[in-house]
């Protein structure tokens, strides 16, 4: 039986193509803009996330868009809000790349912490010492940013969802909901990430059914179990677990969507999911991949 959804649209993200986190010919660099664009939309897709490919300027971005049918439904943004030292020109960054997307008809922003994470804080690379946690300090100077940053989004008629992510300060049930609890619940919101919540070990069906009021974007993505044991038997790094390919679409690997999807339903969620499932190895099977993809979350969900 299929979930019913009364609003809601899916999307593709550019990385299931070509890496954005990790810059590699052995990732997808092969594809261009158009490749990615063309096969985006020959997969039945309605919206697209901004990728590292694509055009900067507004005019050619947009056309290219609209010749496809596709809309912009979002780009991500690295914050260091934790950090004394970065946070302001981290969001001088943040605000003129969240006004440029939105002025490209982007609705919504996604922020992700980098201070102490385990992969992209621009102070050092910790993939040998994992996440460093934020402080009180550093929850609070976190909080407090996300709030100004939130409430900069809103005023451009758009939403900023929070990505809980793997190897950074917010990964965990315990960690989103502290979140959630030092941020204005009008301003921030949470990205929901299938794939992400299933390699930290959360509980998707508590974290969906616990956070839907706050749940305002998601990325469908699937984790190849026998990877991900391997990933956590050896202590891999993220970008590295991407590489041994650890992750994949719906309809193919571990996770079971139906669940996920009935409960919001039953919530009444309305908006974008973003099929985003990191390219992992060279291969010519990105189109086939997001054909999967596509088909089992009409089957599924009938969307």
């Amino acid at each position: 039986m299929k979930s019913i959804f009364r609003n809601v649209s899916l999307g593709v993200h550019p990385i299931n193509w070509c890496n954005d986190d990790v810059v590699s010919p052995n990732l997808g660099d092969w594809y261009s803009f158009e490749d990615i664009i063309d096969q985006a939309a020959e997969a039945g897709f309605k919206g697209i996330e901004y990728g590292r490919k694509f055009p900067k300027e507004k005019k050619a971005l947009l056309s290219a868009l609209d010749k496809r049918g596709l809309k912009l439904t979002s780009a991500w943004c690295d914050t260091m809000f934790a950090c004394p030292e970065l946070r302001d020109e981290y969001m001088g960054m943040f605000k003129e790349k969240a006004a440029f997307m939105v002025d490209c008809g982007a609705k919504f922003i996604v922020a992700a912490e980098g201070t102490g994470s385990r992969c992209w804080d621009p102070r050092e690379y910790r993939d040998k010492k994992g996440v460093q946690k934020l402080s009180e300090e550093g929850w609070k100077l976190f909080g407090d940013g996300l709030n100004v940053a939130g409430e900069f989004v809103k005023s451009l008629g758009a939403t900023l969802v929070y990505h809980v992510h793997t190897g950074t300060a917010v990964e965990t049930y315990e960690e989103t909901s502290k979140l959630l609890n030092i941020t204005d619940n009008n301003l921030v919101y949470l990205l929901a990430d299938t794939g992400h919540l299933h390699v930290c070990g959360v509980d998707i069906i508590k974290f969906f059914t616990d956070f839907a009021p706050h749940i305002k974007y998601i990325h469908l993505k699937n984790v190849r179990e026998i990877v991900l044991e391997a990933v956590r038997e050896y202590d891999i790094d993220f970008n590295n677990a991407v590489k041994c390919g650890l992750f994949t679409v719906p309809g193919d690997g571990g996770i079971d969507f139906k669940p996920i999807m009935d409960i919001l339903a039953n919530a009444g969620y309305e908006g974008w999911m973003i099929v985003e499932a990191e390219q992992y190895f060279p291969s010519p099977l990105a189109l086939t991949y997001q054909k999967m993809a596509r088909n089992y979350m009409k089957e599924i969900a009938g969307i």
